[in-house]
């Protein structure tokens, strides 16, 4: 069952900022599905567990990223946060944001893979890039969960048609009037 769809969760008390961001299988964007095929892919199988095979591990999201952004291929695991928040089940077409700062106690019930992306170092107000990893914070386009700098918003006429229709142009990250594509 899915706990949020597309909604960030709380975690801990109000003031806490949004750590994870959860989107059921049915509402994951086709374009978000076809994007994560060039990401890396994650086998549960090869993670350390403790003990042992049991599928049990903990996880603090930490890294120099801003947020690790998943898209679950198969398998059902249940991520827990130390009775902080409701326990949340992943199951195979879920995505997930794993913002800086979350941290959990994963079970893997089932076998799981994901494919997985790093989205951004973690300077306050910068945006990379999802295609190719350019600082774009003066200048981007949003597309769903995607950022994208203006060169390759621009370059490939076919992919923009098909994967980022209507996306936004923003400024600093924010919504701003300018530059449209031309049709």
């Amino acid at each position: 069952m899915c706990f949020n769809s597309a909604m960030p969760m709380q975690i801990g008390k109000s003031a806490t900022p949004m750590l994870i961001t959860h989107t059921c299988a049915a509402d994951v964007s086709s374009h978000t599905r076809l994007l994560a095929t060039m990401w890396p892919l994650w086998d549960s199988t090869t993670h350390p567990c403790e003990p042992r095979g049991s599928g049990k591990f903990h996880f603090d999201y930490n890294g120099d990223y801003a947020t690790e952004r998943v898209l679950i291929m198969s398998g059902r695991a249940t991520l827990t946060t130390n009775g902080r928040s409701p326990p949340v089940e992943l199951v195979a077409g879920d995505a997930v944001d794993f913002h800086r700062g979350y941290a959990c106690d994963w079970e893997v019930h089932e076998p799981m893979t994901k494919h997985y992306t790093y989205i951004g170092s973690f300077i306050p107000g910068s945006i990379t890039c999802d295609e190719c990893s350019a600082n774009c914070f003066a200048e981007s386009y949003l597309s769903g969960f995607v950022d994208l700098c203006p060169g390759c918003y621009l370059k490939d006429q076919r992919k923009v048609d098909k994967l980022y229709r209507g996306a936004e142009y923003q400024r600093k990250g924010k919504k701003s009037k300018g530059k449209k594509r031309k049709a």
